[in-house]
This record gives C-alpha cells, structure tokens and sequence, in this order.
C-alpha cells in the first residue's frame, strides 16, 4: 500500500477477515467433469460464431472495397436462385389438317380426255396422271396453244391455305385456281379457256419435282383447278412415233403424281 493511507490498509485488512471467516464453513465447490467438458465445448463454438462473424464482415467489406474502385474488379453480385421457364410447345399438324379430295376430273382446255386413265390414281396414289407428249415445250390443241391439268373437288366449300404437287420432271409451268363458292357442280371443258367461274391464285414458273402453290390469302372454295401452262419439260425416252412438222428430237410433256390440300 501507498504510505499515507493507514486508514484505507486497515480497513482491508478488516474486509479479508470478515470474508474469511464468512466462508470458513463451506465446503469447497465441486465441478462434474461432464458438465465442465460441455461448458467448454459451448464456449468454443461460441467463440468459433464470433470469428465466422468476423470473417463475414470481412468479405463483404473486401467486395465493397473491389467495387468502389475505379477500374479494379468487381465481386459478383449476390442473388437468390435462378428460375428458369419453358414455353409451352405445338405438336406439328398431322392429316387432321389435310383436306381428302372426292373426286378428280381433267380439264385440258380440249374435251377433257387428256390423261384420263391415270387422273383417278392421283387420290388413291395408285397411278399418276399424264398429258400428251408434244412436239414443242407447250401443249396445244388444233395448233392453239392450250393449258392442261385437273380439277379436284374437295366435297364442300373449304379454307384452303395451299396446295402441294408432286410432279414427274421439274422446270413446268404450274397454276392453281379456284372456284367461287357458288360452283356447286364439277365445271364443263371450255374450249381454249379456264373453267368458268374460276380465279388463278397461285403459279409456280419453274416448278420443282415437288412445288407448294400458295394464295396469298387462304381461299375458301369447294373446287381447285391445278393445270401445266407452257412451257412444258422435255421427257426421257421420248415416243419417237409422234411425227412432228419441226422435229427437234425431243418430246415434250410431264404428269402430276399427288397432291395435297392444307387447310387455311
């Protein structure tokens, strides 16, 4: 103690005796050693919280740091989980969106026979269907140039979006026309001219083997003329019996193999 203070050294030395002799009589204090092992166990967990503490605040102070600096790296930004969606897809149309025509009839701007044997194997896909072999690339009539194809009537008044045609030689001329919905009937043969009642809405110059005829809008109509217009193809293996005024050694012609109508 200090020198000075006589006063403040007995008053200690009072207070240690009176402790003393307060507790002389209990009994020194006994720790389980389960107890003390748990209680040390929770106490460096706790001191293990207080370091992950510390170590978060670091890194996020750190990424703080990277951002705020002109032209250093920036920490990712933290975010919750990404959620991904799939939008909902369409099975592709099957013959629910085909049109099956009824019936099939040729119209050769003649008298209608021009093929004729093949034109029913077109629906059932049985047989083409064949024009003439010609002197010249174009079909003709009495020396008049004419058009040549057939006219399928589809049973009822139907949207129809288009038209696909397979041919047998590519590089014809194609059209495809329909009929108003008042035509009711298969149209009668004119002579040197389309059907009657019938407006052009698709034509293909250089048609491939399989060319799709398409009206700018979907039509609706019961009747669809799909005829060759010059020029026609030269075919292989020409019939050489056809005897022409100018023979070029070639015969020209073509056929139509199938075809199908997609609904508008």
């Amino acid at each position: 103690m200090s020198e000075g203070f006589p006063e403040a050294d007995q008053d200690t030395e009072w207070l240690h005796g009176t402790m003393a002799t307060a507790t002389a009589h209990m009994e020194a204090v006994r720790m389980d050693p389960a107890r003390l092992r748990r209680a040390q166990r929770r106490r460096r967990l706790s001191e293990g919280g207080v370091a992950a503490g510390v170590l978060s605040v670091a890194l996020v102070a750190t990424g703080i740091a990277m951002q705020g600096g002109g032209g250093a790296a920036k920490a990712p930004a933290l975010t919750g989980p990404t959620r991904t969606s799939q939008a909902p897809t369409t099975a592709p149309s099957t013959a629910a969106a085909l049109i099956k025509p009824v019936a099939v009839g040729v119209y050769d701007e003649d008298d209608g026979t021009e093929g004729k044997p093949g034109s029913d194997g077109v629906l059932t896909g049985t047989s083409a269907w064949t024009t003439n072999e010609y002197c010249q690339p174009f079909a003709t009539h009495a020396g008049i140039t004419k058009s040549t194809g057939l006219v399928f009537d589809l049973g009822r008044a139907t949207t129809l979006a288009d038209s696909t045609v397979d041919i047998g030689i590519p590089g014809a001329g194609l059209e495809m026309w329909v009929a108003d919905t008042s035509i009711q009937t298969m149209p009668a043969v004119l002579p040197g001219q389309p059907p009657a009642g019938f407006t052009k809405v698709a034509d293909a110059e250089n048609a491939a083997k399989q060319t799709v005829l398409t009206p700018k809008v979907p039509i609706t109509t019961r009747f669809v003329l799909v005829w060759f217009t010059h020029p026609l193809p030269s075919v292989p293996n020409p019939d050489k019996s056809i005897r022409c005024a100018h023979d070029d050694g070639n015969r020209y012609g073509d056929s139509i193999t199938a075809v199908q109508f997609a609904r508008g």
